[in-house]
């Protein structure tokens, strides 16, 4: 301790003149938006460099566990084309529309109250702010900020994701969103009364938002809950997606978004 005193007491006025510059830059930098901007950038490029050697340590040692995913995925793929003729062909010209992007997880939380994820791909890989994210079993969320090289996406676990959805077995819709604090289940709101889910019944994207595709896994029913509203029934829902696992995904970029959004524009004058 005498030591360290006798230091700061010797070098005193070179570490006043260091924590002086620091202050100044700081403050240069967040009055200036073009500093600030590139600073922000600097800062994700750097955490996302960090989270991504941590990732490829621990995929290192899942790389077991990745081959039997992988796997089971390529298994799927192989039933699909084992479709009818007429129903591939009706799928394929339908997912022109959309481009998938493959990406890796490199951080993620599931025990917070507002929960994201970090991906390594980013601007320079064409994604951009409101993309929707899957992975193999279903629906992660979507992309909230990009930077050049990274992209932060807001999951399913978060009170502000609200996703339109709709019942495999009778075509009705509903709103799938989380409100647990447990990431394996979420709620389904605005069930019509006259409706009687049973466990197990299937829940999948309803395609009426311009974040996913139609017919993507989000889960199955677990039981029924109370409801705050009298006009609909509500219920408890298992997520396809394993959130604590994640560590491959895909970026969806709907390639008429552009269009569509104009078309709702117009709408809106009229």
């Amino acid at each position: 301790m005498y030591n360290l005193l006798r230091f700061i007491e010797k070098y005193s006025n070179t570490l006043l003149f260091l924590i002086l510059e620091v202050i100044c830059i700081l403050m240069l930098i967040y009055n200036l938006p073009y500093q600030k901007r590139e600073l922000t950038n600097f800062g994700n490029n750097v955490a996302g460099k960090i989270f991504k050697t941590k990732t490829n340590w621990n995929n290192y040692f899942h790389l077991k566990d990745e081959n039997i995913i992988l796997t089971e995925h390529n298994a799927e793929l192989m039933s699909m084309l084992s479709q009818q003729q007429n129903d591939s062909l009706h799928k394929t010209i339908y997912h022109q529309n959309y481009r998938y992007i493959p990406a890796q997880v490199i951080n993620n939380s599931i025990y917070r109250h507002n929960n994201y994820l970090v991906i390594d791909k980013g601007r320079k890989d064409g994604l951009k702010k409101d993309m929707g994210v899957i992975c193999e079993k279903g629906i992660v969320g979507k992309i909230v900020n990009v930077s050049d090289n990274y992209a932060s996406v807001i999951s399913m676990l978060h009170p502000y994701s609200i996703v339109s959805a709709r019942f495999t077995n009778n075509q009705h819709l509903a709103n799938v969103s989380w409100n647990t604090r447990n990431y394996r289940y979420g709620t389904v709101n605005d069930i019509p009364l006259h409706l009687n889910p049973q466990k197990g019944d299937t829940l999948v994207t309803s395609g009426f938002s311009n974040v996913y595709p139609p017919d993507i896994m989000i889960g199955t029913i677990e039981e029924m809950t109370d409801s705050e509203s009298k006009d609909f029934n509500s219920a408890k829902i298992l997520f396809s997606t394993n959130f604590s696992t994640l560590r491959h995904v895909f970026v969806i970029e709907n390639i008429n978004k552009n269009e569509i959004d104009s078309l709702f524009t117009q709408m809106k004058d009229e």
